[in-house]
């Protein structure tokens, strides 16, 4: 069934990259917009560090991993915009600590509970996002309206190859 796989692996990989790695880059712009608003005591660092990371850590997973399946990017694709705060996170307080850069804290073990955290609620939030999206493609594809599969490798039915 093509729809089934399509949602299930993916159709569009160039759609899939880019999601993630712009989910990605969206992540790691903010997250150093506030590392250095904060270090130079700059007034919108609380507005960063308050509103912009936790929608972009908590709330975002869901949503585009809902557009994600709608676009037939695949689950694996959705689920890793999930993974993707955890792991900027992760990756920002590693390279902090290597380079040495002050107010970087990779020395505290609880760094490491707060990115499983990060990636267990970005994950669950992904993956209700990705169901949600997959719900909507195949309530559109029942009524009769949406893309359907119409797109690359969909020449012909299962009737075709009788």
């Amino acid at each position: 069934m093509p729809t089934t796989k399509a949602l299930l692996f993916g159709q569009r990989r160039d759609r899939a990259v880019g999601l993630v790695v712009g989910f990605a880059g969206a992540v790691t712009l903010a997250l150093v917009a506030a590392f250095v608003a904060e270090s130079a005591g700059a007034t919108t660092a609380t507005a960063l560090t308050d509103r912009l990371l936790p929608l972009l850590v908590f709330y975002a997973p869901g949503p585009l991993a809902a557009a994600g399946a709608y676009a037939r990017c695949g689950g694996p694709a959705c689920l890793a915009v999930g993974v993707v705060p955890a792991l900027v996170l992760g990756g920002f307080v590693l390279l902090g600590t290597l380079v040495g850069v002050p107010g970087v804290n990779g020395g505290n073990p609880a760094i490491g509970d707060v990115t499983v955290s990060f990636a267990a609620i970005g994950v669950t939030s992904a993956f209700v996002g990705y169901c949600a999206g997959v719900t909507a493609v195949l309530a559109a594809d029942v009524l009769g309206f949406g893309s359907g599969d119409g797109g690359e490798g969909d020449e012909g039915t299962d009737a075709d190859e009788e």
